[in-house]
């Protein structure tokens, strides 16, 4: 009797042991699992943050710009430095907006081409991140549903297609939002032209006071640039 339940004690120290060695297995299985989920979990949620911010930068491009247009249309039609409405446009042609002067009232602003930098700093180093910011412009047009589009169409000279980019470097890759808006001159002047000496053949709009002029039929213009009609 002695020797089987000697015996059976070895064989059941056996087996807790062995069942010892698979719960730590397990254990070891399970919490490996936990702390690659948390990884993951603190990744997506830095990538979340660092999404949220960008599109809080573009947001911020697109007020800013449709501000601007409200007193500068002439510069968003005509960007700097072509100054030409059917040039500078499209994705090839990023620009900035930046601070050209400054008084104790006000700051003046400008459209820059290129693009500007942004960092934000946080205790996390995950989140201390450079964005690259700048914007867009296109020309718009308007289909015979009178829609806008970019492209074919009849050109509007009253809208402009104004698209936000922001980029930022995150786990060796780059990643870029953009958000799109158009914008319509608002606000009109109203310039009175006395001289009209220059040359005829101009077909883009005018966005500023200028001499010449498209054409002229039954009048005729004297050395002073005023004008005559002709019966």
């Amino acid at each position: 009797m002695n020797m089987k339940f000697d015996s059976y004690i070895k064989l059941n120290k056996g087996q807790s042991i062995l069942e010892i060695l698979i719960g730590m297995a397990i254990a070891t299985i399970i919490v490996g699992s936990s702390a690659t989920a948390l990884i993951v979990s603190l990744r997506s949620g830095s990538a979340t943050i660092a999404s949220q911010k960008a599109y809080g930068i573009a947001d911020e491009i697109l007020n800013n710009v449709r501000s601007f247009a409200e007193s500068n249309w002439a510069d968003l039609y005509a960007p700097p430095p072509l100054n030409d409405p059917s040039q500078g446009k499209g994705d090839n042609f990023p620009y900035y907006l930046e601070i050209t002067s400054t008084s104790p009232e006000s700051s003046v602003l400008g459209i820059a081409a290129g693009t500007e930098e942004v960092t934000f700093t946080s205790p996390s180093a995950e989140e201390n991140i450079i964005y690259t910011r700048w914007f867009t412009i296109d020309n718009v047009s308007r289909n015979s549903d009178t829609n806008w589009i970019v492209g074919s169409g009849t050109g509007d000279p009253t809208t402009q297609k104004i698209t936000a980019h922001v980029s930022w470097a995150t786990n060796g890759a780059t990643k870029q939002i953009d958000l799109t808006t158009y914008i319509s001159k608002i606000r009109t002047r109203s310039i009175t032209f006395i001289d009209w000496s220059g040359s005829s053949g101009v077909i883009t709009p005018v966005t500023g006071p200028t001499k010449d002029y498209y054409s002229i039929t039954n009048a005729t213009i004297t050395a002073d640039g005023a004008i005559t009609y002709e019966e």
